[in-house]
């Protein structure tokens, strides 16, 4: 909602993106994949310009759809979301679902300590409208990857960038992480979305990935020479909000 505030074409779109990202992640297709959306949104009032922010988000989905060959099969759209002078921002929510063996699964925590990360992403122009070619190649690279079961964890970036995807891989049996490559700050706190992090296997072919660091069996995120986090206190600040 943060970017559809400011764009909805781009919202809608990345949220497709990002959907379709999440299904890959757990070892689905983007090929055999389906959509429904949620949209919320103000009321119009016969206002051009109110009318205008649904038509950016249908317009910015239906980019996506065609552009990755996947369409919205279901869907709900909600056009009242003003209370007096309080408005809704413009938000298209866009969920995916796909298919998989189950021998073929994966979650997205940290399995052992030791095993090469893998960063790869998409390309996007100066506009901030994805390379929808790059899009699936990615796809099609981390669904390969997958396939040859040499993948132990994998994270879809999303909000966070890629410092949330490194916290909740840690997160969940305790496993820290040491990067061998400095990740700007507008990566690493920024979200790209099409993009992904995963825990490759000690046998994995790592030729043309770009590698970023390892796990550890440390329960810390070294960033950095200078930026060490310690992971206990972080997950303890993350269950008291919860």
């Amino acid at each position: 909602p943060y970017i559809s505030e400011q764009s909805p074409y781009h919202g809608a779109m990345y949220a497709v993106i990002e959907s379709v990202a999440k299904a890959v992640a757990v070892g689905g297709s983007y090929k055999k994949c389906w959509l429904t959306f949620q949209e919320y949104f103000e009321r119009t009032q016969n206002d051009p310009k109110r009318w205008g922010k649904p038509m950016a988000a249908l317009l910015g989905a239906y980019k996506a759809q065609t552009a990755l060959g996947i369409g919205s099969i279901g869907g709900k759209d909600s056009m009242s979301g003003t209370f007096e002078h309080i408005d809704v921002p413009p938000t298209l929510c866009s969920f995916a679902v796909s298919l998989t063996r189950a021998d073929k699964a994966v979650s997205q925590e940290f399995k052992r300590c030791g095993n090469a990360l893998a960063l790869i992403l998409p390309e996007y122009d100066e506009n901030g409208i994805p390379d929808f070619d790059s899009v699936k190649a990615v796809f099609d690279r981390v669904e390969e990857l997958i396939g040859k079961g040499v993948v132990n964890a994998c994270s879809a970036l999303t909000f966070g960038g890629v410092s949330e995807a490194l916290a909740k891989m840690a997160m969940g049996n305790r496993i820290g992480v040491k990067l061998t490559e400095e990740i700007p700050a507008e990566l690493m706190f920024n979200p790209v979305y099409g993009g992904f992090i995963l825990e490759l296997d000690s046998h994995a072919d790592l030729s043309g990935l770009r590698v970023i660091g390892s796990t550890i069996s440390k329960y810390l995120l070294i960033l950095s020479e200078k930026t060490v986090v310690d992971m206990r206190a972080l997950q303890e600040a993350y269950e008291s909000v919860l």
